[in-house]
This record gives C-alpha cells, structure tokens and sequence, in this order.
C-alpha cells in the first residue's frame, strides 16, 4: 500500500489527527451507551415503583457497564500502541476505520442486547452483541499485528516477539471469552454473564508471566545491543 502524500515535516500533526479523531470516536461511543438507558417514567410513582423500575432495568446496567469497560479498555490499548507509532500508511487508516467501524456498532448491539436482556429465551440479542465484541477484538488484535510488524518500523523502538505474542494473546482474551460465554448462554444464560468477570482476571493477572517473560528477553536484547560495537 502506498504511503500517504504529504510533507515529512507535517507528519507529526498527522499522527496527532489520526489519534485525536479515535479518541473523539470512542467518546461518543461511550456517551450513546449510557443515552440508550432512559430514566423511568411513571404516572404515580413512589419509591416502590421507581425501585421496581430499576430492577427491571438491571441487565440494561449491566450491559452498560461491561460495554463501558471494554470500550475504555480498546481506547486504552490504542493509546497506548500509537504512543510509539513514528509514521504510518494509507492501509493503516483504512484499517484504523474498519476498528472504529466495530466500534460504533457497540451502543446499539448493547441497546439491543438490554431491549430484550430480560427473555433468557432469546439468543438472538445475545449473538448480536457477541458477534460484535468479538469482531472488535479481532479488528483490535489485526490493528496489532500490522503495527508491531518489525519489517514496517513504524514504531520509535524495536520490540521483542516476546511483547508481540504478548499483544496478539492480551487482543484475543475479549473475544475468546465471549465466545465462550455465549456458548454457555445457549445452555444456561444466567451463568454464562458471570463467565464475563474472567476478562479482567486475564487481562490483569492472567498475562503476568507473558510479560516477564516480555520483559526478560528485551532486556537481554537490550545488553546486547550495548555490547555491541559502533
């Protein structure tokens, strides 16, 4: 794929836009989660009512909030990747827009999720909202891949094989446990919700001994390229 055309000395404030129009992207993303969750409205309310209202409202909460987390924590992970991209291509956009594409689809994948959360009998709402994060989490791990690729040195260092098999495996924790958690959904849909609380226990602890490792064998990459005569 062709570079993009413009001037070197412009190339900062092109990665700066290229940055700033996804972090814009994943705000609104956010913002048109919470809108979808109206606030009860009642003819004679009371507190009985209003609590009633909320409770029914509880797996729209819920989808709020695990759709919040991730969409934090994609937006997270891209700040970080393009914290060390030096240049970038023409693919790299349109690749960049196929993420956020994925992106956008969450508030209503997650609107239509809590529309119909409260039937255990309907999967179709639940597939939807799998089919999207773990679309997103491919597009994500894709993202990696083409960027941590050392043959484009489109990053301001080298990094090791060790950090980008860290970075492919952290990119397919999501949609591994999605799928997963649907299957169960298709036997048994009250659990399979809790089969959720394992993302962050991966993302957290799960990949301690990846990134040691990581850290281990950049640090001997490190020593021997000091060792190293000019």
């Amino acid at each position: 794929m062709r570079e993009p055309k413009h001037d070197k000395e412009r190339l900062d404030f092109q990665l700066e836009r290229f940055t700033f129009f996804t972090d814009g992207v994943c705000a609104i993303c956010i913002t048109l989660l919470i809108i979808d969750i109206k606030v009860p409205e009642l003819e004679f309310p009371s507190d009985q009512l209003l609590w009633q209202s909320l409770s029914h409202m509880s797996f729209r909460f819920l989808g709020f909030i695990i759709s919040f987390g991730i969409v934090g924590h994609y937006w997270s992970v891209h700040h970080r990747i393009f914290g060390y991209v030096v240049k970038y291509t023409t693919a790299l956009l349109w690749l960049n827009l196929a993420y956020l594409f994925t992106m956008v689809l969450l508030p209503f994948s997650a609107g239509f999720l809590g529309q119909y959360s409260s039937d255990s009998g309907l999967k179709l709402p639940y597939g939807v909202y799998t089919f999207n994060m773990v679309l997103t989490g491919f597009m994500n791990c894709w993202l990696w891949l083409y960027v941590s690729n050392p043959k484009r040195k489109m990053l301001s260092r080298v990094i090791s094989p060790a950090r980008i098999r860290l970075g492919l495996y952290r990119s397919l924790v999501i949609p591994v446990i999605f799928i997963i958690s649907f299957l169960v959904f298709l036997v048994w849909p009250v659990v399979s919700k809790f089969i959720l609380l394992l993302i962050p226990v991966m993302l957290h602890w799960g990949m301690k001994g990846l990134e040691k490792r990581a850290e281990i064998e950049e640090m001997k990459t490190a020593k021997i390229s000091l060792a190293k005569p000019d």
